[in-house]
């Protein structure tokens, strides 16, 4: 009786309290769960670098994030038409979904601003900063991160410079990596708000919510800034559909999942993995090198995310 007084006071809504329950009695088992289902998403993630790569070709920044998150929203809505919840459980949905959607459609239309300007590799570098930023948000905030934590996120980042920055470029900090430096700020706002909200609102509600908050933002910059074509809505059709289905409401759902069961530094860790992954397609579909050099630095990377999933050794009692 007592662990369950415990857990409504942790809990805004009733249903929660059968699921942290759960979590409170089998930790690793929950922590696995989503550990195991963070790394499948980043491979959806991935994969949709190619995607952005090949509309941008043909549409503008602000149509690509108006039609992927929108799709995104569309897809998820009925999912939270027909799952039942109190209209403070909607509510609270819809509150957090509409705040976390401003921030990510404001990070995606800056990030794809910033790929047109500088390079992949350094947008893919640059981006995964929000690693780092995660536990400085976290000590702000009053939480503190583990030592290991730190190291991990660092030897992450070591990883992806190996991988993204090729040997003998020269690295300069321009007007494109500015908006990445920026889109990986809002990044971390975005993914420490997921942390947030999904252990204490409706989820079908916030994600949808979510996505078409930032189909918003999108849409407004595609209104005043480009100009609406149906040929290059057509030629950007697949890649589209799968940013918005997969890369957004299969990952996206998916991440908040996990999210539930993980702290926000491991969380971010394991996303930055998607480094690792991108380098592997870039060679398979697009011709990229794949040398010692990006084979070092996704070596790296995994050493750290390992690393960083090992239980802290138990204090011997005095």
């Amino acid at each position: 009786m007592k662990k369950l007084n415990e857990i409504e006071e942790e809990s805004i809504f009733p249903k929660e309290q059968e699921r942290l329950l759960t979590e409170k009695e089998h930790p690793y088992r929950e922590r696995n769960k989503g550990i195991i289902i963070l790394l499948i998403t980043t491979v959806i993630w991935s994969l949709a670098f190619i995607a952005q790569s090949t509309a941008m070709n043909q549409i503008g920044p602000f149509a690509f994030v108006f039609y992927r998150h929108f799709l995104s929203g569309l897809c998820l809505l009925p999912f939270a038409f027909l799952k039942p919840c109190s209209k403070e459980e909607k509510r609270a949905g819809i509150k957090g979904g509409a705040i976390t959607g401003i921030v990510l459609g404001f990070a995606s239309v800056i990030q794809q601003i910033g790929v047109k300007e500088t390079t992949v590799g350094k947008a893919a570098f640059l981006t995964v900063l929000y690693i780092i930023l995660i536990p400085i948000f976290g000590l702000v905030i009053g939480k503190k991160p583990e030592k290991k934590i730190w190291f991990c996120a660092i030897l992450a980042l070591v990883g992806v410079y190996f991988i993204a920055i090729k040997a003998g470029t020269k690295f300069t900090i321009g007007i494109g990596d500015t908006y990445i430096i920026l889109c990986s700020v809002l990044y971390a706002v975005q993914i420490m708000q997921v942390g947030y909200y999904v252990k204490k609102v409706n989820i079908s509600w916030y994600m949808s919510t979510q996505f078409l908050a930032g189909s918003l933002v999108g849409l407004l910059g595609f209104i005043f800034f480009e100009k609406f074509s149906l040929m290059s809505l057509k030629a950007a059709f697949l890649p589209i559909a799968y940013a918005g289905i997969m890369s957004g409401a299969v990952a996206f759902t998916m991440q908040s999942y996990a999210q539930k069961r993980l702290e926000d530094t491991l969380a971010s860790l394991l996303m930055s993995t998607t480094a690792i992954y991108a380098a592997i397609w870039g060679w398979l579909f697009l011709g990229e090198s794949l040398g010692i050099r990006e084979i070092f630095g996704c070596i790296i990377m995994t050493v750290a995310v390992v690393y960083a999933q090992l239980p802290e050794k138990q204090k011997k009692r005095s």
